[in-house]
Parts: C-alpha cells; structure tokens; sequence
C-alpha cells in the first residue's frame, strides 16, 4: 500500500507536532509481515517501507512487533520497536494517503 509516512519518535523520544511537521514524509510502500527476527530471538510482525527497489536500502529502520494503534479517516498509526546501532527504542509511524 503506497502511503506517506512520518516517524513520530527519534531514539524513542516523542516528536511534538512542530518537529513532526518538519520531518519529510516518506513516500513508499508500506508492508506488514511477520517474520522470524534475529534481534528478538522469536517471530514478530515486522513493518517496513519499501520506496524503489528490491536492493534498494529501506529508508526507516524496520518496525518490530508492529501493531495498529490507531485509525481514521485521515490515516493510521503503526507502533513498534526499531533497533538503531544494536539499542531498541520505542517508534510510531504515521501513515497515511499522498
């Protein structure tokens, strides 16, 4: 699903909505799997945004135990865990149509 996408969280640490608002969107595709994971040792559901191809770099670290934390009319929100130089920290990505 080809959405814009906006991580609301940098090293864990919430974006107010002045900050979010400056980040660029990412124009990509949006993809839910799930997926054995070798930072979590165990399956997980794993977000990520493709944006060109296949051996393309993603442009967001992946999205771990990705969940639907809310929904509207205007887009959703997508809330996880991503792993930046070997620390976990706490990611939301807002998607939504563009």
């Amino acid at each position: 699903m080809h959405l814009l996408v906006t991580p609301m969280r940098l090293r864990g640490i919430a974006l107010d909505v002045k900050e979010r608002g400056r980040y660029p969107a990412i124009r990509g595709n949006v993809m839910v799997n799930s997926t054995v994971c070798a930072q979590l040792g165990r399956a997980t559901n794993m977000a990520r945004v493709d944006v060109g191809m296949p051996l393309d770099p993603d442009p967001l670290p992946p999205l771990l135990d990705a969940t639907l934390a809310g929904m509207a009319v205007t887009g959703f929100v997508l809330s996880g865990i991503e792993y930046i130089d070997g620390c976990a920290y706490a990611q939301s990505w807002w998607c939504r149509e563009g």
